[in-house]
């Protein structure tokens, strides 16, 4: 009898040792995703501006330049470049979304989170809209440097811009500037 008790104790054992680890990994599993979640948006503060589809947030307690996905805007500071038609517009509308914002959220997307320039890659949201998609929608931005897997937003850039590009807004209302390899004189 004593040998039947000490098997039924050592199942009991067993079990609770199996629940236990089930419960850990669980608990590991589930912190781990919710670490690296693409829909995990980051509080940010607007720091200081730099171009249309560039600007420095503090993130995390850290001050980074940020490079928004999938959009170009005309350039306004390269160097050796002119600034660009509707590249004041576009820096303009992105300084005066960020540095009026209630909340600044970034998100990073599936695929690289910096670039080659050490840059952070992500989306940026204005008191919940999709920053990329107000530039697109008001014509002073396009659709670019699409590369997997970072593509959450696009289906929806695409739309937008297709409209922008439908009505003529900005960008689209010279007639050929708007190229697939950037905007041309």
């Amino acid at each position: 009898m004593s040998h039947s008790l000490l098997l039924s104790g050592c199942t009991n054992v067993e079990q609770k040792a199996q629940d236990f680890v089930q419960d850990l990994e669980q608990d590991v599993y589930e912190g781990f995703f919710q670490t690296i979640s693409n829909d995990q948006r980051i509080p940010a503060d607007f720091v200081r501006h730099v171009d249309g589809d560039t600007t420095v947030l503090r993130i995390d307690g850290k001050e980074r330049k940020v490079r928004f996905l999938l959009i170009d805007t005309p350039e306004t500071v390269k160097p050796n470049t002119k600034v660009q038609p509707f590249g004041l517009a576009a820096s303009n509308r992105t300084k005066e979304l960020l540095s009026t914002a209630t909340e600044i959220t970034f998100e990073y997307d599936k695929g690289d989170k910096t670039d080659r320039y050490g840059r952070a890659l992500g989306y940026i949201f204005v008191d919940g809209t999709l920053l990329q998609k107000t530039l697109v929608s008001e014509g002073l931005a396009r659709v670019a440097y699409v590369k997997e897997p970072n593509t959450k937003y696009l289906e929806e850039l695409e739309k937008a811009q297709e409209q922008a590009k439908s009505q003529l807004i900005g960008i689209w209302s010279i007639q050929g500037y708007v190229t697939e390899r950037g905007f041309q004189p």
